[in-house]
């Protein structure tokens, strides 16, 4: 049997034996790799100390950053914007809007009243036999965003986004433009990729909550979802 002393050596054939550090009531109680099991546990148990230290800081950070970021949201969605020499708030400056819209068949002149969105002007005009949507600045700059390919019926805004529903040959659809960006017009799709359309002629369309309402004049409802 190995033993549990370790000899330290005086002169060359002299030598004196001392008591191992383990304590020795307990060596008779230790069984083949036990030792080593109860060692590696003592080393966990040291070392949960300091991760759970570590886990209670990370938990208490996260919840700094969501509360941060609870008062972040909150300001920006009090945030006031001067438009016009108006003072809005960022709720008031998405509020929906519509624009009436007459169209003399005979000239081809387009009257609207437009609409208003971070201090510029959205209206329609004809442009070479067409309608398009124009831009207008504070400082009276215009650009041609785009040009219709029917008649529109009316223009309208909903949270940053105009659409304008129109006439057609063949029955109607709707062009929506992301307004503040480089985007294009597209038609309105549905929910399977198809754009939206209908037959005859668009009597009216108005928005009712988060919905573009098409009445035309075969006697259809059609009720888009935005």
């Amino acid at each position: 049997m190995a033993s549990h002393f370790k000899q330290s050596f005086v002169d060359e054939h002299d030598y004196e034996a001392s008591a191992s550090p383990m304590a020795a009531g307990s060596i008779s109680k230790l069984h083949a790799g036990e030792g080593a099991r109860k060692f590696a546990s003592t080393k966990k148990r040291e070392a949960s100390k300091p991760a759970r230290g570590v886990l209670i800081g990370v938990a208490i950070a996260a919840l700094l950053v969501i509360v941060g970021g609870f008062f972040v949201v909150r300001a920006i969605l009090g945030t006031r914007v001067s438009v016009d020499d108006e003072i809005l708030t960022s709720e008031e400056v998405f509020e929906p809007q519509q624009a009436e819209v007459s169209i003399d068949e005979q000239t081809g002149s387009v009257e609207t009243s437009g609409i208003e969105y971070m201090g510029e002007h959205y209206s329609l005009v004809a442009v070479e036999g067409s309608v398009g949507v124009i831009e207008t600045d504070a400082n009276g700059n215009q650009r041609t965003l785009f040009v219709l390919n029917g008649t529109p019926a009316t223009m309208l805004f909903y949270d940053g986004v105009l659409l304008v529903p129109e006439n057609l040959a063949d029955g109607w659809d709707v062009i929506a433009f992301v307004v503040g960006g480089e985007s294009q017009p597209t038609p309105v799709m549905g929910a399977d990729g198809a754009a939206i359309n209908g037959a005859g002629e668009i009597s009216e369309a108005h928005l009712e909550g988060a919905e573009l309402v098409v009445s035309d004049s075969t006697g259809a409802t059609t009720r888009i979802p935005l």
